[in-house]
């Protein structure tokens, strides 16, 4: 992996960042002049500037950049008489340089081997996050009911990985408890927010004594001990006796309205329902009296008890209460009848079961509002500890998964262990045969192969006016020297730009392959970027220059990833000729990256087929063509002839021959003045010239083109140009 972002740097927006995808073994970007491509090279060349500090660079494997652009020109020439001398190896080092070579090797066979290693790890690495996936959903699913029931109680639990990392947190507990436990403690505690209640407590009642009981079970009869009594008595009716005596007025008697001796009467009376029977009546009376307060206590305490915030109609210590109150009254109407009718055998009604279900009632509700009380005087304490109690439980559910994610990372965390303690076994060696490399380097002190091969690029080109010479063998420095000139002479200020390109080129193919320290830096931790080395350039060394770099940088492995930036469509072809064998299903060759950097109003970049570039010579004309049909601006006309007239003649090398052309036709129409201007917008020798010739006025399309056709006339090329504009021989091409 390589990426590139890019960001607020010249052509760049200032809010997105760029991506450039630099992967693949050989990335190569065209773009025109102007649309952004020295800002990639610029930001490798010197990647600390404070203008790239939003620009990025994100590779595992790359710690060392060699950049050719023109900083790299002025820096290592311009600014200097001489340069540091590359290390390489002469012949006379022929066993130092295989072994070198069989340690590069070997070392590029445990890199492959150790990036293998790594890649198992990361794999291995994204499997742990599969089973923690996987956990957190078997955990989420197994769930969904208890939390489901607790809802109210746990807010963001609807998550699953928020609520796989809250199990996670939650240490396991040895107390266990049920999820309908847990609902009632919440309710019981949402309850008591902000709520104290009061007890209750039953009323004291009277209690029965073993007399009265007895007076109750028993008939309480008059005395017998007059005749009177005894026939009372013996037809049995003493208590309509007892209640008729309230009757007696005067001498009528109550019962048969005839005259009688009332006191007579009464005597008898008084002798039958004598002191003994008095007091019995006396015990029953004041038995019921008591038994009234108890129910008049017993009411006020029914109506506090329905009245209470945690008592509703269907609560069984109402109930209770209801059936004591019952009870109570049932057994105060039996006193009374009892009292009434003194014969009577009564039955008391039995109050004790239904008073101790009662108290028992009372107790456990008195301890629900003591607890109720403690909640609410301690509620936030509690609810996080319910809280915790609610997690623990949770947890617990869910042991069985952690404890099969636990074996399962278990097991993958000893293959990750196993492969690392493999990896550094690797590394160990990568340092030992580095160390053995750099210490074999480092006796390196013959720098003439470099001068020699330097010196032999530059005649194979036909440059011979200067060459390279060793300036400090012992300081292995090289300098440049023009034979006719002195040996101070600043030389490199008096070549050509081409020469001075063509210098530094070499120069930077030459470290490529080399090293300007005894330390080697290895080709797999290296990025190349080559930035338009044909830019000021005669034509005629496209073809060497793209066959060096394919040779001494692409093919020998010089570096992990190679970068080539132009604006130059022959360069661009040839060096993806140079990539070998090209398939018609593919979009780029194998390991190899097409991209375009375009600019609107910022720069922006784009995959590019090797189908697309190839037709991008036919798409200069039909840019004409749309000017001719009005389909595009005219003020495009300039540079896509500019663009066409390099393309076509620099191809078909005939550079010369549309020299004097253009020469010729200004000549000719010098006195008119159009075709002057005409020729100087056309003729300029670098695309980085954009001064604006016709920057006011309206441009006659028609005349242009067909001052445009005139230069193929001259260079008797007329039939490619009537070719590529889909015209007939016999169309006019006047010029006024």
């Amino acid at each position: 992996m390589a990426q590139l972002r890019i960001r607020g740097v010249r052509s760049y927006a200032p809010d997105r960042d760029i991506c450039f995808d630099l992967s693949s073994k050989v990335t190569l970007i065209y773009g025109q002049n102007g649309s952004g491509k020295s800002t990639v090279s610029g930001y490798f060349y010197d990647r600390q500037a404070d203008k790239y500090r939003h620009c990025a660079f994100e590779s595992p494997h790359i710690s060392h950049f060699q950049v050719f652009n023109q900083e790299y020109i002025d820096s290592k020439f311009a600014r200097a008489d001489y340069q540091p001398g590359i290390f390489t190896l002469s012949e006379a080092n022929q066993e130092s340089q295989d072994k070198i070579n069989s340690n590069n090797k070997e070392r590029t066979k445990l890199s492959a081997r150790l990036e293998k290693l790594n890649e198992e790890i990361a794999q291995k690495e994204g499997m742990k996050e599969t089973i923690v996936d996987h956990c957190a959903r078997d955990i989420f699913n197994r769930t969904v009911n208890d939390r489901k029931i607790l809802s109210d109680f746990l807010d963001g639990a609807k998550i699953k990985r928020s609520f796989y990392e809250r199990m996670v947190a939650t240490p396991l507990s040895d107390v266990r408890t049920t999820t309908e436990e847990l609902t009632d403690k919440w309710r019981m505690l949402s309850q008591s927010e902000g709520t104290l209640v009061s007890e209750i407590h039953i009323p004291r009642t009277t209690v029965l004594t073993e007399e009265t009981i007895k007076l109750m079970r028993e008939p309480v009869v008059p005395a017998s001990s007059t005749q009177f009594s005894s026939l009372i008595q013996k037809i049995g009716n003493a208590d309509w006796v007892r209640q008729g005596q309230h009757y007696i007025h005067d001498d009528v008697c109550p019962f048969c309205q005839q005259p009688f001796d009332v006191m007579a009467f009464l005597r008898e009376l008084t002798q039958m329902f004598d002191e003994s029977y008095q007091t019995s009546l006396g015990v029953l009376s004041q038995a019921a009296e008591g038994l009234a307060q108890d129910c008049d206590a017993l009411a006020e305490f029914e109506h506090r008890v329905a009245t209470h915030s945690f008592v509703d109609e269907g609560s069984q210590i109402l109930s209770l209460v209801k059936a004591v109150n019952k009870g109570f009254q049932i057994l105060l109407q039996q006193l009374l009848n009892k009292i009434k009718e003194p014969s009577l055998k009564v039955q008391p009604e039995n109050l004790q079961e239904s008073l101790f279900l009662l108290q028992n009632e009372v107790d456990a509700f008195n301890t629900r509002v003591r607890e109720n009380n403690r909640l609410a005087e301690n509620f936030t304490q509690e609810k996080k500890s319910l809280y915790a109690d609610i997690m623990a439980h949770l947890r617990g559910i869910c042991e069985e998964f952690f404890t099969e994610r636990d074996r399962q990372l278990g097991e993958l965390q000893n293959e990750i262990n196993s492969r690392l303690r493999d990896g550094g076994i690797l590394e160990a060696n990568k340092k030992q045969l580095d160390d053995e490399t750099n210490a074999l380097t480092g006796q390196l002190s013959d720098i003439q192969p470099t001068i020699d091969s330097i010196n032999a690029n530059l005649r194979l080109l036909g440059i011979t006016g200067f060459e390279i010479i060793c300036h400090d063998a012992e300081m292995k420095l090289y300098r440049l020297r023009r034979g006719s000139e002195p040996e101070k002479a600043e030389v490199f200020k008096s070549l050509s730009e081409g020469e001075k390109t063509m210098v530094s080129f070499l120069y930077f193919i030459e470290s490529c392959s080399g090293s300007l320290t005894p330390e080697t830096i290895h080709p797999e931790n290296k990025l190349i970027v080559i930035d338009d080395p044909i830019s000021s350039l005669s034509h005629n060394y496209i073809y060497e220059v793209a066959a060096l770099i394919k040779r001494k940088v692409i093919k020998s492995g010089a570096a992990r990833h190679v970068v080539i930036l132009t604006h130059n469509m022959f360069f661009f072809q040839e060096i993806l000729l140079n990539s070998g064998r090209l398939q018609d299903n593919r979009e780029a060759p194998v390991n190899w990256s097409l991209l375009r950097i375009i600019k609107s109003d910022y720069s922006s970049c784009e995959k590019l087929s090797m189908h697309e570039i190839l037709n991008e010579y036919q798409a200069l004309w039909q840019t004409l063509k749309d000017v001719r049909d009005g389909k595009t601006q005219p003020i495009v006309l300039f540079n896509t002839m500019r663009n066409i007239l390099e393309y076509y003649f620099s191809f078909a090398c005939k550079t010369e021959k549309l020299k004097e052309a253009l020469e010729s036709l200004a000549s000719e129409h010098s006195d008119a003045g159009e075709y002057d201007s005409f020729y100087r917008a056309i003729n300029r020798h670098s695309h980085s010239d954009g001064r604006n010739l016709f920057s006011t006025g309206v441009i006659d399309k028609e005349r242009y083109l067909s001052m445009f056709r005139k230069v193929f006339t001259q260079t008797d090329d007329d039939d490619h140009y009537l070719a590529m504009m889909g015209e007939s021989a016999d169309l006019s091409e006047t010029v006024e």
